[in-house]
C-alpha cells in the first residue's frame, strides 16, 4: 500500500492526502487527471505536450512510430511526477504537510 502525505491549508479545516509514487490516474487519464486536481497550469502543458505528439504521428509513418514512443514516455513520466506536481501546486496555494 503506498503512503499518504496529508496536507492542510492553514486558514481551512480542509485536509487533503496525496499519495506518494507513480500515479495511475496521471498516466492514464493526462490531463483530465490534472483537470480533476485543479491544477490547470499542468493541464494545459500536459494538453499542449499531447497534441503535438498527437499532430507528429500525422506526418507520416516513421514520425507516427516515434510519436508513438515519445506519447508512451510522455505518459510515464506524468505518472512517475504525477503525486509529486498535485503536492507541489498544494503547497503554493498555501497547504502545510501535517
Amino acid at each position: 500500500m503506498r503512503a499518504r502525505i496529508y496536507l492542510q491549508h492553514p486558514g481551512k479545516d480542509e485536509t487533503v492526502a496525496v499519495a506518494t509514487g507513480f500515479s495511475w490516474g496521471a498516466c492514464l487519464l493526462g490531463f483530465i487527471w490534472a483537470l480533476s486536481k485543479r491544477m490547470w497550469f499542468a493541464a494545459f502543458v500536459m494538453l499542449g505536450v499531447s497534441l503535438v505528439l498527437f499532430g507528429m504521428g500525422l506526418w507520416g509513418e516513421t514520425a507516427d512510430l516515434i510519436g508513438l514512443v515519445l506519447s508512451i514516455l510522455f505518459a510515464v513520466a506524468c505518472g512517475a511526477y504525477g503525486n509529486r506536481w498535485h503536492r507541489w501546486t498544494l503547497e503554493k496555494r498555501g497547504y502545510i504537510v501535517l
